[in-house]
């Protein structure tokens, strides 16, 4: 029996230090991965359509990025494209950080913290901003704990602006605007801007500006080695520094002013494109659908109304967490549209834009009228438009390109009626001044 009860203690001894022994959380399943063509970009989502939608998407990029600076694809590290399930507060949306790894090597990673930033341009000037960084530091890569200087904001908004424009069309009402304000602001000055701190208008002609600025120096002999070489340069010179960009473009560095006429010159360049012609009423309808086609979660101040689709859910998007920079890129986007719409659907845009601005100042405010209102008149305005529409293709279709010959007996048939000839002296005056030749 001693054995037994002592094979007993020692069960029991054990089951009770097992179970006050704390419970270990299993380990996460690791997330998966997906390579881009060029093997450089490495998504890590879990969600496969996803991560081979920015596989494609990043490499578009960077074949816009090697050919507008016309470099070859020699990367050296990669570059980490990572969703973030959580995410902190006090988190930004998009961080593109370097990090060093083994060997003295280092890496490049873009957090994603809001999946909905993937649709709009901050994460392609993110990417760019990868871009540059490999580029930059490609021979010198980082130490641990030093600082990393990031690359001018004029450069990521210019590529930035160069594609869309490629894409969507120059917007010329902009373009042409800032050619009727005078020359171009300074360079010093300029490259002090931070674009980020900008409201939608604002940033939309900063990037117009940038753009310019950008094909300016491209267009300059030998224009994209030497930006390239400012790249290269880039660890440990300020990006504001005026002098150091001029440096690199020996066409500059002797006349500084020239870049100023290249400058106005190329925002001139642009408005004149054959690009710039404004969309029709069906094009500016799409246009619009696209732009307002969004849904938000519940608004906190009217949970029972549900999820909220269109235009109405503007509200409730500025009342979320990631709404402010949502409605300031939407704003921009509208008065994209704006610059471009037909001529009655523009108020329809502008009031859109104007009540997206505003409640990315002040999210609060409550503007469910005017947005219903504008909702209403949009739908007036596309009916009698589509009305119109209908009215001139039966006009055109029910038009006879034959005559009916249904009046030949009443008026003779073709050649045969005489038409009144007039008697009177005038007549008669003008009649033989015919005969003439006169």
């Amino acid at each position: 029996m001693r054995p037994g009860l002592f094979l007993a203690g020692v069960f029991l001894a054990t089951a009770a230090f097992a179970q006050n022994q704390p419970k270990i959380a299993p380990t996460p399943a690791p997330l998966q991965r997906s390579t881009s063509v060029s093997k450089q970009f490495v998504i890590y989502y879990n969600d496969g359509t996803v991560r081979s939608r920015l596989a494609r998407k990043t490499e578009d990029l960077k074949q816009e990025w090697l050919r507008r600076l016309r470099l070859k694809d020699e990367w050296r590290a990669p570059i980490i494209v990572q969703i973030v399930s959580t995410r902190l507060p006090d988190a930004p949306r998009l961080r593109t950080s370097v990090h060093e790894s083994d060997g003295g090597e280092m890496k490049v990673q873009i957090d994603v913290f809001d999946p909905s930033s993937l649709k709009g341009p901050e994460f392609d000037l993110e990417v760019y901003r990868a871009l540059a960084l490999e580029y930059a530091y490609r021979k010198t890569p980082p130490k641990a704990g030093k600082p990393v200087t990031q690359p001018p904001a004029w450069l990521l908004e210019g590529l930035h602006e160069d594609s869309a424009t490629r894409d969507e069309g120059i917007p010329s009402g902009l373009f042409e605007m800032l050619v009727r304000s005078g020359p171009p602001p300074r360079l010093e000055a300029f490259l002090k801007i931070r674009p980020e701190s900008l409201d939608a208008t604002s940033r939309a002609v900063y990037r117009a500006q940038a753009m310019a600025l950008l094909r300016a120096l491209l267009a300059l002999p030998g224009g994209p080695g030497h930006l390239a070489d400012y790249l290269a340069g880039l660890p440990g010179v300020n990006p504001a520094d005026a002098g150091k960009l001029l440096q690199k473009f020996p066409a500059l560095a002797a006349q500084p002013g020239n870049l100023s006429k290249m400058w106005t010159l190329s925002l001139a360049d642009a408005s004149a494109s054959d690009r710039s012609k404004p969309f029709g009423m069906a094009e500016t309808q799409r246009q619009l659908a696209l732009l307002l086609d969004f849904s938000t979660p519940e608004d906190p101040k009217k949970p029972e109304a549900g999820n909220v689709t269109g235009p109405e859910a503007l509200q409730a998007l500025a009342r979320s967490g990631p709404g402010r920079y949502i409605l300031k890129q939407k704003t921009e986007d509208l008065l994209r549209l704006e610059l471009r719409a037909h001529p009655i659907m523009r108020p329809i845009a502008e009031e859109y834009r104007i009540i997206a601005a505003e409640l990315t100042v002040k999210p609060g405010r409550n503007l469910e009228k005017r947005i219903r209102k504008n909702m209403e008149l949009q739908q007036a305005v596309v009916q009698r438009a589509g009305a119109i529409e209908d009215y001139l293709n039966w006009f055109e279709a029910s038009q006879l390109t034959t005559p009916s010959r249904e009046f030949d007996v009443t008026l003779g048939a073709p050649g045969t009626f005489e038409p009144f000839k007039r008697n009177d002296a005038i007549s008669r005056q003008l009649d033989d001044l015919e005969s003439r030749g006169w």
